[in-house]
């Protein structure tokens, strides 16, 4: 089984038991230790999914894609003086004992000089040894202790926020999306600022079908990264990172002249199909562009830019598209097809805003690349009768009736016709 077919029930990072946050040495490191542990001809089916799992977090592009799906955990909780954490086992009966026997009959808030400092340090790993158990009220007591002896205790104040962080990525879990929001809007305003946390707030966001909400999130996760971008501009990651947010939205944030294929070949046009699924013709009209000035000669381009500038009312331009596809390459049944729709909807469009004559010519022109398409006979008949040209209406539909003698369409209109028409 090719592991390229298969899907994965569960996160990467759940199959790799590593964290969003570990860097790739880290995810090599894990999946060859993995594939000792399970060997493929033991543990086919887990080597496969450790196998895919691995394919998508080695590559930048596909990690990229993955990440901007998912809810973010925090980083690790840790503090300076336990670096070995969590490899190194805590013990807090230790810890416990040694606060006591530090504090003797004092309150351990009365703590002054060493005795306070070694006070901190205890409290930091009583901490972590409730993180590391999943006892979060526990960790975050002991920590709220080591800050009121030391205010500026940057360490137990971030495991704090990550505590707080964990608790809505339960909430998460739950699908308890309000309570989740709060949990992420309330680190931001209280100092953590990042775009792993807007992230979370924007897809807890979209669950609640808070779309103007998710929308400011996504644009803050955008800011975020391009500024972490613009100070590391040779970090691939980043680079494909940027891209997936801008595909994920549809393109919505991006900004003329904004470069988004810096780095990532192929990025600009896949980033014009993802403004197309999302609707956002302008913003592909951008991407397609950009591609385009990258690849002149690709005519997948030049037929998507052909829709991106027909939905954006630029007909000229989106014929021109698809006729220099045309020309680029000769016959192809694809830039036919694609042609054809152009002048067939642009046609029907004149047509519904009663511009008749002008959608008789988008039609006869697409007629004469595919002279037995049925839809556009159909169309055109329709039109005449709409102009109440009868005798035309009843030739046309009766090209129709050539093409296919049991359309249903076409006897309605040539009876309609000519009842309406007094023809025989």
């Amino acid at each position: 089984m090719a592991t390229e077919s298969t899907t994965l029930t569960r996160s990467p990072y759940q199959i790799l038991k590593i964290s969003r946050w570990s860097d790739v040495e880290e995810i090599k490191a894990k999946y060859f230790q993995l594939v000792k542990q399970y060997n493929p001809e033991y543990f086919p089916d887990e080597f496969i999914e450790i196998r895919t799992a691995y394919d998508i977090l080695k590559d930048a592009n596909t990690r990229a894609a993955t990440d901007v799906e998912l809810i973010v955990a925090p980083p690790s909780f840790h503090s300076p003086d336990f670096p070995e954490f969590p490899e190194k086992i805590l013990s807090l009966f230790k810890l416990n004992q040694e606060l006591k026997t530090l504090c003797g009959d004092r309150a351990v808030e009365s703590l002054t000089g060493e005795d306070c400092v070694q006070a901190i340090h205890l409290l930091r790993g009583i901490g972590l040894y409730h993180s590391a158990h999943d006892q979060m009220e526990e960790a975050v007591q002991a920590w709220e202790q080591a800050i009121a002896l030391d205010p500026e205790d940057q360490s137990s104040l971030q495991n704090i926020y990550f505590a707080r962080w964990s608790e809505g990525c339960k909430a998460v879990k739950s699908e308890h999306y309000e309570d989740a929001e709060k949990c992420f809007i309330e680190i931001t305003e209280k100092g953590v600022q990042h775009g792993a946390v807007y992230q979370n707030i924007a897809l807890a966001q979209e669950k609640q079908g808070k779309k103007e909400e998710s929308s400011e999130s996504w644009n803050q996760v955008l800011e975020f990264y391009n500024k972490e971008l613009k100070d590391d501009p040779d970090n691939d990651y980043l680079k494909h990172f940027v891209i997936a947010i801008h595909k994920y939205t549809g393109g919505k944030f991006l900004e003329s002249g904004q470069n988004v294929s810096a780095g990532a070949s192929g990025s600009a046009k896949e980033l014009g199909y993802a403004c197309i699924q999302k609707g956002n013709w302008r913003q592909a009209v951008d991407a397609f562009e950009r591609a385009l000035s990258e690849n002149e000669d690709d005519v997948d381009i030049l037929c998507q830019l052909g829709w991106a500038y027909l939905n954006t009312n630029a007909h000229n331009k989106a014929f021109h598209m698809w006729n220099s596809a045309m020309k680029k390459a000769p016959g192809k049944r694809s830039i036919i097809d694609h042609l054809v729709r152009g002048y067939s909807v642009f046609g029907k469009r004149l047509k519904e805003q009663r511009i008749f004559n002008q959608a008789l010519v988008q039609f006869k022109i697409a007629l004469q690349h595919e002279p037995n398409n049925i839809e556009i006979r159909v169309q055109l008949a329709e039109t005449y009768f709409q102009m109440r040209n009868f005798a035309s209406s009843v030739q046309e539909y009766q090209k129709v009736l050539d093409l296919e003698p049991r359309n249903k369409v076409a006897r309605q209109g040539i009876r309609e016709s000519k009842r309406l028409g007094g023809l025989r």
